[in-house]
C-alpha cells in the first residue's frame, strides 16, 4: 500500500520515513502540504502521516480537502503536543489515530492496521458512490423511499405512478447496484449516506 508523510520538519520527515522503511514500507514524503495537495492521486488507496502543526494548511485543514476530495487515503495525525480537541476534530473527521512525536513504534503498527481496515472502507464507499452515479434521477428517488421502508404500492401512490413502474424502477436500480435482495439495496444505501 501506498504510504505518504506530510511534515513541514525535514527532520521529523526523515526520521518518519527511516522509521517506516524499518517496518517494511516505503514512504513518500512532502514538506509543503500545498505541494502535496496538488501532486497527490487521492484516488490511489494510501495511508499518510500527517503533522498537524503547519505554517501554511494544518493537519486538519489538509485532511479537509482530502474528505472533500472523496479521497481513499486514510489518515494518521501527528502532533508535537497532545491537544484533546484538535484529536476530537481529527477523529469526527476521519482520522484512524492521532499520535504524539517521537512516534512510538508499537502505537505506530497499530495505526497502520487500522489504517489499512479505514481505506478498505473508504474505497467500498467510493465504489458504492460510483454506482449510485449510474442511477436515473427517478430510480434514485425510489431507492430513497424504499429504504424508508415503503412497499412498492405506497411508492406509487406518493409519486402518481403505476406500482408496475416502481417495480421496473426497482428492478433497473438493483440492477445497476449490483445487488440481489432488498437486505443488500439497503446496506447499499446505508453505506452511501454514512461518513466516511
Amino acid at each position: 500500500m501506498q504510504v505518504y508523510i506530510v511534515d513541514d520538519d525535514s527532520q521529523v520527515l526523515a526520521a518518519n520515513q527511516f522509521l517506516l522503511q524499518a517496518l517494511g514500507y516505503s514512504s513518500l514524503g512532502w514538506q509543503d502540504p500545498e505541494q502535496f495537495l496538488a501532486e497527490v492521486d487521492t484516488q490511489v488507496p494510501a495511508i499518510l502521516l500527517l503533522d498537524l502543526a503547519m505554517p501554511k494548511l494544518d493537519g486538519l485543514q489538509v485532511q479537509a480537502e482530502l474528505m472533500a476530495r472523496n479521497s481513499l487515503v486514510s489518515v494518521i495525525l501527528l502532533t508535537g503536543h497532545g491537544d484533546v480537541p484538535q484529536a476530537v476534530a481529527a477523529m469526527k473527521q476521519g482520522a484512524v489515530d492521532f499520535l504524539e512525536k517521537p512516534v512510538d513504534v508499537k502505537r505506530l503498527s497499530a495505526a497502520f492496521a487500522q489504517a489499512k481496515t479505514r481505506v478498505e472502507q473508504l474505497r467500498r464507499h467510493e465504489d458504492i458512490r460510483q454506482l449510485f452515479a449510474r442511477l436515473s434521477a427517478r430510480e434514485r428517488e425510489v431507492v430513497s423511499l424504499v429504504a424508508e421502508g415503503l412497499t412498492n404500492k405506497a411508492i406509487a401512490e406518493q409519486l402518481c405512478v403505476a406500482v408496475r413502474t416502481i417495480e421496473v424502477h426497482r428492478a433497473a436500480a438493483m440492477g445497476k447496484l449490483k445487488v440481489a435482495n432488498i437486505a443488500e439495496l439497503l446496506n447499499h444505501w446505508q453505506l452511501l449516506n454514512s461518513t466516511y
